[in-house]
């Protein structure tokens, strides 16, 4: 089909991978590598130009929400994804996601979500930090 009538993509590669783009948008796989696996998460992150909202395709994703300012990620709440459901966490909010073993998300964000516009902040013991779980 002609790519100035549809944009057809998927991926199975590990990793982050933004596949469409338009405006002021993107739209990524997010698939399952070890560095998503609870036991190498030593961050999270949170992106001041931008929600960032998560779709559960296949397997299992938790993310993981802080309530904190600047220098310390406050309250971390557990929230298990549910297939299908659109999860949008808002800007400025501190997070990260842990996947299982063949899972597959994906991610909507503004386009100009980068590094150099999110904020980073290392942890330790993720498991440990969870004051709440919500299913």
């Amino acid at each position: 089909m002609k790519e100035d009538l549809i944009e057809i993509r998927s991926c199975t590669e590990p990793g982050y991978h933004p596949l469409i783009w338009y405006e002021g948008w993107r739209v990524a796989y997010l698939n399952d590598t070890p560095k998503f696996h609870i036991e190498n998460i030593t961050d999270m992150q949170r992106h001041n130009t931008s929600d960032e909202v998560f779709i559960l395709l296949e397997g299992s994703c938790t993310l993981y929400l802080g309530n904190g300012g600047d220098d310390d990620p406050g309250k971390i709440t557990a929230i298990r994804l549910t297939p299908g459901i659109m999860y949008n966490v808002k800007k400025g909010v501190w997070h990260t996601h842990v996947l299982s073993d063949g899972a597959r998300v994906i991610v909507i964000e503004n386009a100009d979500v980068s590094p150099e516009n999110s904020d980073h902040i290392t942890i330790s013991g993720l498991p440990s930090m969870i004051c709440e779980h919500n299913e």
